[in-house]
């Protein structure tokens, strides 16, 4: 819950939710570079596979591993290779069904981060491996850039609460 009181020129925002503290991985690496990294929420896996496939092959991408975050129809995905931001946004952006709110943010941010522990009892596991004969330039090892933060629990629902200006 978001409640938020306008005093004149001043505004205060409260919020109330429950949280669960996870452990990410960034897409940043030590020598400035990024790995490919998705997010596709509510989405079936049929159609991240197509359209990680498809990516794949229209950039000659190295393997591309998915996988479940637990939940039905919540799927990440990683591929090691070493790209220049411009390079991994543009890549990353033509597959339609990406979470866009995750896009938007790793934009703000000039890097991508994806949960990598469990939450709320929802463990990621491996889905598929787009296998490829182009080789990786990178690995896991080579991920340098992790962060502890905090995300809402499952299934909170969003809501928030207006107080209105004026005198009432």
């Amino acid at each position: 819950m978001i409640i938020k009181l306008r005093l004149g020129h001043w505004r205060f925002t409260f919020s109330f939710a429950p949280v669960v503290d996870v452990i990410g991985v960034n897409s940043k690496l030590p020598d400035g570079n990024h790995i490919l990294m998705w997010d596709f929420d509510g989405v079936q896996f049929e159609n991240v596979y197509n359209e990680l496939w498809t990516t794949q092959m229209f950039f000659k991408l190295p393997n591309i591993y998915i996988l479940n975050t637990g939940a039905p129809d919540h799927y990440i995905a990683y591929c090691f290779k070493r790209t220049p931001w411009h390079d991994a946004v543009h890549i990353i952006s033509t597959s339609p069904s990406i979470d866009w709110s995750w896009f938007k943010w790793g934009m703000y941010r000039d890097h991508f981060t994806l949960r990598v522990t469990p939450k709320c009892n929802r463990n990621i596991k491996l889905a598929e491996v787009l296998r490829s004969s182009v080789p990786e330039n990178c690995s896991v090892y080579t991920l340098q850039s992790w962060v502890k933060y905090e995300t809402l629990q499952d299934n909170w629902p969003y809501k928030e609460i207006f107080i209105p200006k004026g005198d009432k």
